[in-house]
Order: C-alpha cells, then structure tokens, then sequence
C-alpha cells in the first residue's frame, strides 16, 4: 500500500534580521503565507527483510543529502517502522526561498508521527521553516530562528500569489554572510519595529490595498546583484499586484493579486523574460 501526501511552501510577507544571537543563528521576525500542495511524496512501506530506505527524487535535482533522509534517521532512534521507498515529486528549484524542502521534511514529519500514534519527531528538530508547517493555518508571525509561530487564524486575506524564480540561485549561507558584511552589528530594523511592521502590514493586506514592495532585509542585497528584479517588480505592478517581493533570502519573486484579479497578464508577460526558469501560480 502507498501513501501518497502534498507538500507545502511558503513565502515570506516581510522578512526583518533584528540581531544574532549566541548559538550563531540570526533572529527573525517574519510573517509567513503558505503555498499549499506545491510538491508531493508518494510513500510505501517495505515490509520485506534486508531491504533498505530509498529515496527517489524526480524533476529538479537535490544536491547532496535529501532532508528527508534525516527525518527518516531522526525518527528510526525513537521508532520502529518499516523500510521506506520515498518518490519525491520536486517542482520547486533549491535556493529559491521557498521553502520547498523543509516542506518536503514536513510532510514526512507528519505521516511518521500519524502512522506511529505520538509525536515522534518535533519539527524544530529538523529545520528552521519547519514548524511554520505544523501550525495549521495558512497565516503566521514567525519568531526567532524559526522556531517560534504564532498562527493568526483570522487570514487577513487569501490572495492569489504568483511566484518567479529567475535562473540565479542564492543559498541561505551565502545570503546571511553577504548581509552581515553589510549590516555588521547593526541591523537595519528593531524588533519593537519589525513588530509594528507587521502589524501594519496585516492591517493592509485587510485592505488589499496598494502596499508595493514588502519589507526583506535580504533585497537590497539581491537588487544590488541582480537589477533584474527592478523590471520584475514593475511589471507585477502594471499587472495588477497589490503587493510584491522577495522570500526569504532568495532567490524567488512573489506578487500578491486580489482574487477577482486574473494572472493571464502577468504570467503571459513573465514568461518572455528569458532569465525566469519557472512560474508558479497559486489560487
């Protein structure tokens, strides 16, 4: 028998660097939305002896170590359950900021700790976008490294989002170090107002008023190294977007639309601009 299970994303409404902290991590505050069902897993149980857990990725390609390799490692120290064969379905390129493998980690998290009656595996112990997953609603503030959400479950809206990744990649790493050697120790936003921030942008996205370009420390970086985006962004506003950016430290685009909005336009004139690799749109 096979299981078969969606995997989620997410992008990153505003994304503020208030400070490091003393385990090295950066603290965050953050409001997240979820992108539902943008990859999936199909798992089968090997009940037969000697056989080992096989992972199988098909579209875009991990590099070394699949994550969920290590939740099937994480939860065999508490657990016992079968060898698992694992196919992947991964449309979302690694490096995007979208969060496409921890919500692949996610995923599994979830059916291990279903089909084994208890909480087996925690999902702070596996990534720092992990737990944003596990909340249960589609909006949350997002603190710390990750760890700490704070669902809201009154959405202040549910746009249609459409999603650019351009053919550049940016790892996490790589985005952090090029922000500190920025910032050094003094970040451009406090935690008292990267907390009004989003206050204020909640009461916006109410409104699905004009908002324009959404708060992430990681932009101007990115628009220094790729004016790319400047284009992009212009173009989201001439189709109609209410709000648009970056997520997490790149290298993916978002815009946010009304839902009486349609994405023809946009996603017709996106897709002549040869440096974007793929188009996502959710509704």
């Amino acid at each position: 028998m096979s299981f078969f299970i969606r995997s989620n994303a997410k992008i990153n409404i505003s994304l503020r660097v208030v400070g490091k902290r003393a385990d090295g991590y950066h603290e965050l505050k953050s409001l997240f939305f979820l992108l539902s069902s943008m990859e999936s897993l199909t798992i089968t149980p090997q009940y037969d002896h000697n056989v080992n857990d096989l992972v199988e990725v098909s579209g875009e390609k991990v590099q070394g170590r699949n994550i969920l390799e290590e939740v099937i490692a994480l939860a065999r120290k508490r657990t016992d359950f079968p060898a698992l064969q694992i196919r992947l379905e991964k449309s979302i390129p690694p490096g995007s900021g979208l969060g496409g493998g921890s919500g692949n980690a996610a995923a599994l998290a979830y059916w291990i700790n279903s089909m084994s009656g208890g909480l087996t595996i925690r999902a702070e112990e596996i990534g720092s976008d992990v737990p944003f997953f596990f909340c249960g609603s589609p909006w949350a503030i997002v603190r710390g490294r990750g760890e700490k959400v704070f669902p809201l479950f009154s959405p202040p809206t549910s746009p249609k989002v459409l999603v650019a990744v351009p053919e550049w990649q940016m790892s996490t790493g790589e985005a952090y170090s090029l922000l500190d050697t920025v910032c050094g120790e003094e970040y451009p936003t406090s935690g008292k107002g990267a907390e009004a921030e989003i206050d204020s942008l909640i009461a916006r996205l109410r409104d699905e008023k004009n908002i324009g370009l959404l708060p992430n420390d990681f932009a101007p970086v990115l628009l220094n190294a790729h004016p790319e985006y400047e284009l992009l962004f212009d173009l989201f506003k001439s189709t109609g977007a209410f709000g648009w950016g970056i997520t997490g430290s790149g290298s993916a685009a978002f815009a946010l639309f009304s839902k009486n909005v349609s994405l023809s336009d946009s996603f017709r004139e996106m897709s002549g601009l040869k440096w974007i690799r793929k188009i996502f749109c959710v509704e």
